[in-house]
């Protein structure tokens, strides 16, 4: 097994300092087209790196902003539902004007505090 490992190691360093000696002795052109490949791959490999990232970040974003939205929406529930209670307005019956008002309001000044937060 040692022998194989070995083996292994002695190629990979072998296939390298080919590799670096074979650059050495290729024309400018060669040469010149070769760092091209190389730049090309390093750029597609750092354009994909950063998309995934934003894509994470996004994703970080999205759920960071759902669950401010879930809080606010929680607020208002509650909030309706104690004026609900205080009307007497039962749960079968549709809401007042003076709650469908409220409502509105409370929509409103949710979505401020949202675009403030920069969420909406």
């Amino acid at each position: 097994m040692e022998t194989a490992t070995a083996t292994v190691a002695a190629t990979a360093t072998a296939t390298a300092t080919v590799a670096v000696a074979a650059k050495k002795d290729m024309s400018a052109a060669r040469r010149g087209a070769a760092l091209k490949r190389e730049k090309k791959i390093a750029a597609e490999l750092a354009r994909a790196a950063g998309q995934a990232a934003a894509a994470r970040r996004r994703a970080e974003d999205r759920t960071e902003r759902d669950k401010a939205y879930a809080e606010e929406a929680a607020l208002i529930d509650r909030q309706i539902e104690a004026a609900r209670r205080a009307l007497g307005v039962r749960k079968n019956e549709p809401n007042t004007s003076a709650i469908c008002l409220m409502i509105e309001t409370l929509t409103f000044q949710m979505r401020v505090r949202l675009s403030e937060k920069g969420y909406w």
